[in-house]
């Protein structure tokens, strides 16, 4: 009964361990976010989970109060469907940690420790325009790996994050070159 109450999305902002040594043995083993959530992604994303829990709860409401028809399953299965990409919107980004990178798009995790890393190289090339399927010419971080497979990263100009911010693109890129190992 002593610990504090966690919030219930508190995995989304993870605080830090305040017992974590400061010394050169500490080891960072939790995922870090390469950029933060930009105020274009936030704006975009509160707005669509209000509306998710303003629809969801009317669905539920009227399923609960009338038969179930053929517009109440559709509508579940739509918002069931909205609630999955509302909260994969939240989480993805790219992740560093002492034992590697991890990028996490809508569908997908790839995880690569540093030692399958050769680089990290920024060009210009066509990138998704606010994520959307848009593609403009920006500039773009991405992994190159060992075996020579090329992996963009969230790092891009156009990123909803990083949109009309060239300070926080720039904070951004030099903190991922930064956590490749020196050895590299």
């Amino acid at each position: 009964m002593s610990e504090p109450r966690k919030p219930i999305f508190g995995f989304l902002w993870p605080s830090p361990d305040p017992d974590a040594p400061v010394d050169g043995a500490y080891r960072q083993v939790r995922r870090v976010r390469v950029t933060g959530r930009g105020p274009i992604r936030i704006a975009v994303l509160v707005a669509g989970t209000a509306v998710l829990v303003v629809t969801t709860g009317t669905l539920m409401l009227a399923a609960v109060t009338t038969s179930l028809t053929p517009v109440t399953v559709l509508g579940s299965a739509i918002s069931a469907s909205a609630l999955v990409l509302i909260l994969r919107g939240w989480v993805v980004g790219t992740f560093v940690n002492d034992d590697g990178i991890s990028i996490d798009t809508t569908w997908r995790r790839t995880a690569l420790p540093w030692t399958d890393v050769e680089g990290i190289e920024t060009a210009p090339e066509p990138c998704p325009f606010l994520g959307l399927p848009v593609r403009v010419r920006a500039e773009r971080s991405a992994v190159r790996t060992v075996d020579g497979r090329v992996l963009p990263t969230h790092v891009y100009a156009t990123s909803p994050d990083l949109w009309l911010r060239p300070e926080a693109l720039d904070i951004a890129r030099l903190r991922l070159e930064h956590w490749l190992p020196q050895g590299r």
